[in-house]
C-alpha cells in the first residue's frame, strides 16, 4: 500500500511548482461514462503532466470543475500505480472536505489554469478592450 503521505507530498509539490510556472500541463477532453450521467454523454477536461518517470493526471469526475476529482499517477510504462478520488457530497451532507481533498481541488484548479493558459487569455482580452 502506498504511503498516503507520499501522495500528499506529491500533490503539494505539484501545486507549488505549477503556481511558480515551472510545470507545463496539457489538456484533453475525455468522454464521461454515459451511465454515470443518467445516459447523457458528456465530457470532462483531463489535465496531464508528463514527468521523467511517469505522468500524473487530474480531472473532475462529473465534468463540472467541482468535487469529486480523480488524481491518477501512472508509471513509466503507462500503468496506473495510484489513484485518489475525492467524495461526492450531496445536498444536506454535513461532512466537509478534508484539507487533502481540498488540495486535490487546488491542484485541479492550478493545472486547469496552466494548461488552458487562462491568465494570458484574460490579459489579452483586457488589452484588446483597452484599445477600443
Amino acid at each position: 500500500m502506498t504511503d498516503i503521505r507520499m501522495i500528499h507530498s506529491l500533490v503539494k509539490k505539484l501545486i507549488t511548482k505549477t503556481e511558480q510556472g515551472r510545470l507545463e500541463w496539457s489538456h484533453e477532453e475525455s468522454a464521461i461514462d454515459p451511465w454515470a450521467q443518467g445516459g447523457n454523454r458528456t465530457s470532462t477536461s483531463v489535465f496531464t503532466l508528463s514527468l521523467t518517470r511517469g505522468t500524473v493526471s487530474i480531472w473532475s469526475i462529473d465534468g463540472d470543475d467541482l468535487h469529486p476529482f480523480t488524481f491518477q499517477v501512472r508509471g513509466e510504462r503507462g500503468q496506473v500505480v495510484e489513484q485518489v478520488e475525492t467524495p461526492r457530497l450531496n445536498m444536506g451532507d454535513e461532512r466537509e472536505f478534508s484539507p487533502f481533498e481540498n488540495e486535490i481541488k487546488e491542484l485541479y484548479e492550478s493545472a486547469r489554469k496552466n494548461a488552458l493558459n487562462i491568465d494570458a487569455v484574460l490579459r489579452q482580452m483586457l488589452e484588446d478592450l483597452d484599445g477600443k
